[in-house]
């Protein structure tokens, strides 16, 4: 085994894997922690070749891979470098799930495996569990009627990558028959921190809730940030009670230093002059194109977009990832 001197990268040569996969493997996962960032530049094939004792052919051929494959790119007399792609972007975005890794072979440890016999063993448990069918998770999300859900909604399915079925608090709190038995089908119930007391009285013990928080896009962050103290930002979305979730969101990043005004759709119909008056309008997404068109100073007008936060995504992806596995040992 050794270990190169310009990457953390090391080779088995008795592994039953291939050292060309080996070597692939741990440059994705160098790019995964972040370790190896998009235009980071990777030894030459040469250096990294001698320095893990490899031939030339086989590091050649690992770089020629990944390029093709869209994590690294190679520019004629500079060199190979990670590359900003959306496969990379993938690839940083399965970080909880070499976290769950790091416990599974830390737990291996303890019982005597070593790497190689890890390694053989999640793969033919990976093979197993590939030919058990198992139905694909049934997820719901409970939030109020207030809230502009199409898009929220839109956000946590493509995070992911899972239809959501929506359910009204509402209905679950006047004990609708339907809306309960949907709730009771599913194997995880999704809302929002401010309803999750609600729906986990509601759901538990029978079914699990988790509470996904969102957070403000960070290009959106930045604009607000660089504002001058005291600038008259105005607040537009549907409904009044969502423009006071979208301040405090953005007052919880630290943004205080300006005067926000909230009012709905409806409000700014009749009062037109508040999008002249104001310094800066931020529209909801699923409002910005109506209110760019009824502004006279639409260059004005932004739209404020918001994004699962990261650490909710992470610790919804693992509950996913173990819910499904209950599944599948349950069969």
């Amino acid at each position: 085994m050794s270990e190169s001197d310009s990457l953390p990268i090391e080779v088995d040569d008795q592994a039953p894997i291939a050292v060309a996969v080996q070597v692939a493997e741990q440059i994705k996962l160098l790019i995964s922690t972040g370790k190896l960032k998009p235009r980071d530049t990777l030894p030459t094939v040469i250096q990294l070749a001698e320095s893990l004792k490899l031939s030339h052919n086989t590091i050649a051929a690992v770089y020629s891979d990944l390029i093709e494959a869209g994590y690294l790119v190679a520019q004629r007399g500079k060199g190979t470098f990670v590359a900003q792609s959306k496969v990379v972007q993938k690839l940083l975005e399965r970080q909880h799930f070499y976290q769950l890794l790091d416990r599974a072979f830390a737990v291996g440890l303890q019982l005597g495996l070593s790497p190689a016999e890890f390694g053989t063993s999640a793969y033919a448990r990976a093979t197993f569990l590939s030919q058990c069918r198992v139905s694909p998770l049934l997820l719901v999300f409970v939030g109020r009627r207030a809230r502009d859900l199409n898009s929220y909604l839109q956000t946590i399915e493509s995070e992911i990558d899972r239809p959501l079925v929506f359910l009204h608090l509402e209905d679950l709190r006047a004990n609708e028959p339907v809306a309960l038995s949907k709730l009771f089908a599913a194997d995880l119930a999704i809302t929002c921190p401010e309803c999750l007391q609600q729906v986990t009285q509601i759901a538990a013990p029978k079914r699990e809730v988790i509470a996904v928080d969102s957070e403000p896009d960070f290009q959106v962050l930045t604009q607000i940030s660089a504002l001058p103290c005291n600038a008259q930002v105005l607040l537009v979305c549907k409904q009044i009670a969502e423009a006071e979730s979208m301040k405090q969101l953005l007052q919880r990043t630290g943004i205080c230093h300006i005067n926000f005004q909230l009012v709905d759709i409806e409000c700014i119909q009749h009062n037109r002059q508040l999008l002249e008056t104001s310094d800066i309008v931020y529209a909801h997404c699923s409002v910005y194109n109506f209110v760019r068109a009824i502004s006279s100073q639409p260059e004005k007008v932004m739209s404020i977009k918001f994004r699962i936060s990261q650490a909710s995504a992470a610790v919804l992806k693992t509950r996913l990832i173990a819910i499904q596995l209950g599944k599948q040992n349950n069969k």
